[in-house]
């Protein structure tokens, strides 16, 4: 009877998986590289809705640092400000992209230096249940001119 409940439950994670992996793909990702001495990077990435409705993306974790949030920058009087939001629409049959100037996933006061070619864990949690946990690259970002 174990053997069966542990080969039926087993399916079931496999069949959930399957389903979850059909409606949202991540692509892009990646973590900013920090220089000597910073305390707070971000990670960028896009994010694809298959599903027949929106998904938001309602929280972030890492390790890496003490908090890990949900930000956007937004134009204020002239400035360019960066707040937390709650969450992150991905509208139906759509994808939304994490980049420098937009939405992203803020880690505050990291742990330690974050460089170049190494990898991190990174989880996405969104409301519908279904938690996506990625090793996420670091890269350096080039300004544009």
């Amino acid at each position: 009877m174990k053997t069966f409940i542990s080969l039926f439950a087993a399916g079931l994670l496999l069949i959930s998986s399957q389903l979850f992996a059909a409606t949202l793909t991540v692509g892009d990702l990646y973590i900013r590289a920090t220089p000597p001495n910073s305390k707070n990077s971000a990670a960028f990435m896009v994010i694809k809705n298959t599903d027949k409705k929106d998904i938001k993306l309602i929280a972030a974790g890492s390790d890496i640092a003490d908090r890990v949030e949900l930000h956007e920058h937004v134009m204020d009087n002239g400035l360019m400000k960066m707040r937390q939001v709650k969450e992150i629409i991905i509208k139906t049959k759509s994808s939304v992209k994490l980049q420098p100037g937009g939405y992203h996933v803020m880690f505050l006061n990291l742990k330690q230096p974050l460089k170049e070619g190494a990898s991190v864990k990174l989880s996405l949690f969104f409301d519908n249940g279904q938690q996506l946990t990625f090793e996420a690259p670091i890269k350096k970002i080039k300004m544009q001119k």
